[in-house]
């Protein structure tokens, strides 16, 4: 059993990429979630592309339009409206 402590032994040493730190959250001003929102409420709008486009996750963009719908701040477009249609986030 002693040969096997005097015995050479190797040893791989395992690196890893270092962890990332976390980014800090942006701070979406209300304006501009109300703007996201209309947009994705266009008749064949994407929200995934609209979100991405906007350096945004779509998750958070879809929580927004959500909360957004559930409260009753966006409508979606009417056609038969003076304004076109445009969707009015209040």
């Amino acid at each position: 059993m002693s040969d096997s402590v005097n015995q050479p032994r190797t040893f791989e040493v395992l690196t890893a990429a270092p962890v990332r730190a976390r980014r800090k959250p942006r701070d979406w001003p209300n304006e501009e979630k109300e703007r996201l929102i209309a947009e994705t409420l266009v008749p064949g709008a994407n929200v995934s592309a609209i979100a991405r486009a906007e350096g945004l996750d779509p998750s958070q963009l879809y929580g927004w339009r959500r909360k957004a719908l559930s409260i009753g701040v966006g409508c979606a477009p009417d056609r038969n409206r003076e304004d076109g249609g445009q969707v009015r986030a209040r």
